[in-house]
């Protein structure tokens, strides 16, 4: 009895070149770091990886980390959208220093997804032999092929969620963290999946890259003048991200500022300046004032996540009700309920 074996069917995975660190090459004339000038640098690094899943090679830009802009957010969606029916993950290879900010819009900007996308990148060009980058790259599209299918970022060997995630440090032992949020995936002799990830399963995607780019955002120090506060509404922002002290601890003198911010229909999103910080206006008495005068709370979320997910948000709607009720509540995994 003879038996027909199914022969095995690589998986693709679409690789999104941004730029950054990781794309750099020395200059052997001028010593200089220079952005490498092909893809073919990346390709020429993967010879291995390429015998188990197929790579397709797409470049989006080629740009540093300070360089990235809500333009290339949308150029991202709008090849992630032109490519989804037809490879299994992504793989986005960016600067490491605004990778959050790209990870944390993304998520917004693509939602339902029934595949990961993952973002990756390097500290040390890939061609120098101490580079960390072709590690990185390894576990990125590794985890591309894995049962998740949310935004992630990964760099060394977790899977980390990508609105959840911070730079902490330039190191190659860590330097991404999720400071409130624990690693979707991590690989170690075996691959180690968590059940709080979402899983691959048949879903119509959500894509959606409508930013407004007029928001600003204020950390706030003891002593900041109000002068200066004033002049940014003065400039007419759509929204405004502040960082305060604590569970939103703002100083008395400000409750005259937010008022009028409220009357003129700016947003203010209130996060905490502490790294594992969580908003509660409900702590305090004083802070009860603040809901009145329309601040809306960022609860958990990261800075980076309030900071693009404001800009998403009033990329959709500008109704001050549906912004509130839009931010403060769980879209993509971004905060706890």
């Amino acid at each position: 009895m003879s038996t027909c074996r199914v022969p095995y069917v690589r998986p693709t995975i679409a690789i999104l070149y941004v730029g950054g660190s990781i794309g750099m090459v020395a200059n052997k004339r001028t010593g200089r770091i220079e952005p490498i000038e092909s893809l073919g640098e990346i390709h020429r690094a993967l010879p291995d990886v390429q015998r188990e899943v197929k790579l397709e090679f797409h470049s989006i830009a080629n740009v540093g980390s300070s360089e990235v802009t809500p333009e290339h957010w949308i150029e991202l969606t709008n090849k992630i959208e032109q490519l989804y029916a037809n490879v299994d993950g992504f793989v986005i290879i960016h600067g490491t220093n605004t990778m959050s900010y790209t990870a944390a819009a993304l998520s917004f900007a693509l939602q339902n997804l029934s595949k990961p996308v993952v973002l990756t990148g390097a500290l040390i060009p890939i061609n120098d032999i101490a580079s960390d980058g072709r590690m990185n790259l390894v576990f990125a599209i590794r985890a591309a092929q894995l049962d998740i299918a949310e935004v992630c970022i990964v760099l060394g060997s977790r899977v980390l969620r990508g609105n959840r995630a911070k730079k902490v440090e330039q190191s190659f032992l860590q330097t991404f963290d999720s400071p409130l949020f624990p690693p979707l995936a991590e690989f170690n002799l075996d691959v180690y999946l968590h059940p709080w990830r979402t899983v691959r399963r048949k879903r119509r995607p959500n894509f959606r890259s409508t930013f407004d780019t007029n928001v600003t955002s204020i950390t706030l120090h003891p002593g900041m003048p109000i002068t200066y506060l004033e002049s940014i509404l003065d400039s007419y922002p759509h929204g405004i991200v502040i960082r305060a002290y604590g569970l939103g601890m703002l100083p008395e003198e400000l409750f005259p500022w937010l008022r009028r911010a409220k009357e003129e229909g700016i947003a203010i999103v209130v996060t905490s300046q502490m790294t594992r910080g969580r908003i509660d206006l409900h702590h305090f008495r004083k802070q009860l004032t603040l809901e009145k005068l329309g601040v809306i709370s960022g609860k958990n979320m990261t800075y980076e996540a309030a900071v693009t997910k404001l800009m998403w948000v009033l990329g959709q709607t500008h109704n001050h009700r549906r912004v509130r009720e839009l931010m403060e509540r769980n879209l993509v995994g971004e905060l706890d309920d």
